[in-house]
């Protein structure tokens, strides 16, 4: 078995209780590398057209990728991969979209320790279970001891009842209520964020996965992989200046809450705005002053960019949770929320429900807004008067939508079954593409290249795919790897990683198989949605992106429809997808290797 893999892949079937261990192909795993790239080829070979996300027949994956566990910088990612629970076409809203999401902390690494790359859940359980992973030992136990618990409970109880040793991903009462933005979670607050995986968990009646391993891992050639290391970190310990590690160790995303702001590039009031008039006393600065004590790192990362915070007065006061981060604008600024810690309690809530907070922010920006206009009442909101800045009201709404109460059942769906219900012209204030709500940043500033992001994403609207063609290629190995994007922000190079992957596992990569390989596993996420009914009309961008910003230095920006379909023209072409339909040629196909799929 080469180095950086562990070599086995366990299956597990809920409905039947069978348990299989299956080892891992080499040479699949060597065109599609792992985490993001392998769970796109098997959830490609492992699904039907036309199937429902929560159908027990959705394989539910988490994985690793072939660097996580290994002593490199950042080697932390947990990678899931299912159908997602919020991406879905027009055309076809029983179906849906390719999901890819990752999470930090130390549950990937610790799979590999017991001897696994990855784990894929089939089929539903009766009641509630729990997954127990002891290296070779694998139960599947009941968990109705567990069903309900919020996830700070859920995480002390997990503690007590197995031990600090153990790491495990869960989902909180969003997920087991199936609300489709809900997350699966780690470590209380590292999220599985966007794509509603948790609900996809939830439907299975699966509660957590726990694991303990004491397996070693090995790196093939020692030398080479010493020489790249030392190579990734000083990159990495050298950068300054914006975006440098000395920045990214001091403010994490945090850095960027005033820096949005000023660069018109902020989602304010539902993305009425980029620039937030309320803006003092809500940054990185203010934070580090009257809020947080501390940093936590994931598994070997110098950077610990997450920061822990306390209340110190108030009605908050003596409540802690980690954060605020940039994404948690969603419930800041676009909320219209000037509190900072009534905007750190909604953060916090949401984690213990194991909501999505970008989506949950993004939902209750839509609501507020639709409050303002008159499309509905507090009577459709079981009299909850929400209006913006309103930090009571959105806790509310919150609980009920993780708990399915009353209005929360409608709520906890998504922004266009709230648009179909209510009607009024209020799909102008649904900030979506494919079904899945904006993330925190604007995107009509001069200068942002966001709406490429967003309309091109697989996963749906996503801040992290990157707006042009060389970043989500770099990121798309990233997520395969199984490395942190935010070292690599701070310097780390992609040949720092190619270097590393080829002297874990002994592959000869050059770096243009490299990014060979990110182009064919972008092109094989891109093909699974265009077999579940995609087109490039779901590569949209919703109204209110030709409208100007009207407030702040960048304001009378917008974006054109007739620009953002010639950019849609430029890049299919540069990605080798036809620029009518979308859909990637079989030229481009075959060159990938990718000449199995069929649309």
């Amino acid at each position: 078995m080469p180095g950086g893999y562990a070599g086995k892949v366990l299956e597990v079937d809920l409905t039947t209780g069978k348990i299989a261990n299956k080892p891992l192909d080499m040479k699949e795993a060597q065109m599609f590398i792992g985490g993001r790239g392998l769970g796109a080829k098997w959830l490609w070979d492992r699904t039907k057209p036309g199937g429902s996300p929560f159908a027990p027949d959705n394989p539910l994956m988490i994985l690793s990728g072939p660097l996580n566990g290994l002593p490199a910088p950042a080697t932390c990612r947990t990678i899931v991969v299912t159908k997602s629970g919020t991406t879905f076409p027009k055309a076809n809203p029983k179906t849906a979209g390719i999901l890819h999401t990752t999470t930090g902390g130390r549950f990937s690494p610790e799979l590999k320790f017991a001897g696994y790359d990855a784990i894929i859940v089939t089929g539903a359980a009766r009641s509630p279970v729990c997954l127990v992973i002891e290296d070779d030992k694998v139960e599947i136990r009941p968990a109705d001891k567990y069903w309900g618990m919020g996830n700070y409970e859920l995480q002390m109880t997990l503690d007590k009842d197995f031990g600090p040793r153990w790491r495990s991903v869960y989902i909180g009462p969003a997920g087991e209520n199936g609300v489709r933005y809900a997350n699966i979670m780690t470590e209380i607050h590292r999220a599985c964020g966007r794509g509603g995986s948790g609900a996809v968990m939830g439907s299975k009646k699966l509660k957590f996965v726990i694991v303990k391993g004491s397996k070693p891992l090995g790196i093939q050639n020692p030398a080479a992989w010493k020489k790249a290391n030392i190579s990734a970190y000083k990159n990495m310990m050298s950068s300054s200046g914006s975006f440098g590690f000395a920045d990214w160790r001091r403010l994490g995303t945090a850095m960027v809450l005033s820096g949005a702001s000023d660069w018109g590039q902020e989602a304010c009031y539902n993305f009425r705005e980029g620039t937030y008039d309320k803006i003092d006393g809500m940054e990185g600065e203010t934070a580090i002053r009257n809020l947080w004590v501390g940093n936590d790192a994931c598994f070997m990362c110098p950077i610990a960019c997450l920061h822990k915070g306390v209340v110190r007065s108030g009605k908050f006061q003596g409540m802690t949770h980690d954060g605020p981060e940039y994404e948690g604008v969603m419930m800041g600024a676009n909320c219209g929320v000037q509190d900072l810690a009534g905007w750190q309690a909604n953060i916090a809530a949401a984690d213990d429900y194991g909501l999505c907070y970008i989506s949950m922010g993004n939902v209750l920006g839509f609501l507020m807004e639709c409050m303002e206009k008159g499309v509905i009442t507090a009577a459709d909101l079981d009299g909850i008067d929400l209006k913006w800045g309103d930090v009571d009201a959105m806790l509310e709404i919150q609980k009920k939508v993780a708990y399915a109460d009353g209005c929360g059942k409608l709520i906890g769906q998504n922004l266009r079954a709230m648009v179909a219900a209510w009607g009024k012209g209020c799909e102008a204030y649904a900030m979506e593409t494919k079904g899945q709500g904006f993330a925190a940043w604007n995107i009509r500033a001069k200068g942002s290249t966001m709406h490429i992001s967003y309309a091109t994403a697989n996963k749906g609207a996503d801040h992290l795919t990157g707006g042009d063609i060389d970043t989500q290629n770099l990121r798309a190995m990233n997520d395969s790897l199984g490395v942190c994007l935010f070292p690599v922000l701070s310097g780390i190079k992609p040949e720092d990683l190619c270097a590393l992957l080829n002297a874990a596992t002994g592959f000869k990569l050059t770096m243009e198989d490299y990014w060979n390989t990110a182009r064919r596993i972008y092109t094989l996420e891109r093909s699974f949605n265009m077999r579940e009914g995609f087109t490039r009309a779901d590569d949209s961008l919703p109204a209110r992106a030709w409208e100007p910003l009207t407030y702040g230095p960048y304001a009378g920006d917008k974006l054109t429809p007739e620009g953002f379909q010639k950019e849609l023209d430029e890049y299919y072409k540069a990605r080798g997808w036809d620029p009518k339909s979308g859909v990637p040629t079989r030229e481009t196909l075959n060159k990938l290797g990718l000449g199995f799929v069929k649309i």
